[in-house]
């Protein structure tokens, strides 16, 4: 019997933005969002007789779609979401069955067609497809004790509820990642390459959790004449990379940051099951980040922990600012 449990999300990459393709990838979702959006426009003019606003002079004259999409981080089954929210992403095998996925901000995202799947109360699958969608925003949280999630906020050019429900199927035993097998360290940098793992030299034991925020700023607002009240292909704008931590106060590192401007680079590991070759593997990668505060104080005599917030920069020579790798079982993306 389907219940409401039973809601689903499926997406696939487009060919072209906005031409629906049947869904294919289906994700392990906590909440979703999606909507749809109406640009209404009343006509005003007068008319003997008329005494409230006229049906024939309502019109839509544009619209949109989109909405948020939660999910916990595995080691298998998220590599397309990866690639759509980061702009480019590559997968190479490393030995046998084992791949790495890198996942780098680039300039023309690619778009996905969206499916969600909600029962009705008699056990009927209503499917909405949504086209041309393309993220805006993300957030990795690495908090306390807790499984490593990601938000992440999209837009979409359409929605129709004619195309058919794509029965879902899902990536066979993936682990989550999460706090117990999660590490960070910082320092010098070695950047990750199509099938070795980032790395960096000094290991970081007073973090207690943080985020990590990606705003692609995209103009979702390119409506031109011909296109029937229908939106362009967002164009990508300067993104910008953000952050929090929460650290106990356990040496002057941090605060000394914070005064002196000093950069800092953070690399975020999980690991997971073994693979042909070595572990799963989810890393994030920071070139340079610099804190923008704040100092300790001194929390009533009781622990002190300093909430930070800092900026990812360029690091003026690094390859990128900002990686996301993942060692999996999965060939393709």
């Amino acid at each position: 019997m389907t219940t409401f449990q039973d809601c689903s999300v499926g997406i696939v990459k487009e060919v072209t933005y906005g031409t629906a393709v049947t869904v294919s990838r289906f994700v392990e979702f906590t909440e979703e969002t999606f909507d749809y959006s109406k640009n209404v426009v009343q006509g005003q003019g007068l008319r003997v007789g008329a005494r409230v606003a006229r049906s024939g002079r309502r019109v839509v004259t544009t619209s949109e779609a989109g909405g948020d999409l939660n999910f916990e981080c595995l080691s298998k089954g998220q590599g397309l979401l990866w690639e759509a929210m980061m702009g480019t992403g590559t997968s190479t095998m490393v030995s046998g069955s084992t791949y790495q996925q890198v996942f780098t901000l680039g300039d023309t995202p690619p778009s996905l067609t969206l499916q969600k799947g909600l029962p009705r109360i008699d056990g009927t699958v209503d499917a909405y497809t949504f086209t041309g969608v393309h993220c805006d925003s993300f957030e990795l949280s690495f908090g306390n004790a807790e499984i490593a999630t990601v938000t992440s906020t999209w837009n979409a050019r359409d929605v129709t509820t004619a195309t058919a429900y794509a029965t879902p199927s899902y990536a066979t035993s993936p682990n989550l990642y999460h706090f117990a097998n999660g590490s960070i360290t910082t320092g010098t940098v070695t950047a990750p390459t199509a099938t070795t793992l980032a790395s960096s030299i000094t290991n970081v034991a007073n973090v207690r959790s943080g985020t990590i925020s990606v705003n692609r700023n995209p103009a979702n607002d390119r409506y031109n004449f011909g296109a029937g009240g229908k939106k362009a292909k967002p164009t990508v704008g300067m993104p910008e990379i953000t952050g929090t931590l929460e650290v106990e106060y356990d040496s002057a590192t941090f605060r000394d940051a914070v005064l002196a401007e000093t950069p800092m680079s953070l690399v975020l590991t999980y690991t997971g099951g073994a693979l042909s070759a070595g572990t799963e593997t989810l890393q994030v990668v920071v070139s340079e980040m610099k804190l923008d505060g704040k100092l300790p104080t001194s929390n009533g005599g009781e622990l002190i922990t300093v909430g930070l917030e800092f900026t990812v920069l360029d690091n003026l020579t690094a390859a990128q600012p900002l990686w996301i790798v993942a060692r999996t079982a999965d060939a393709a993306l």
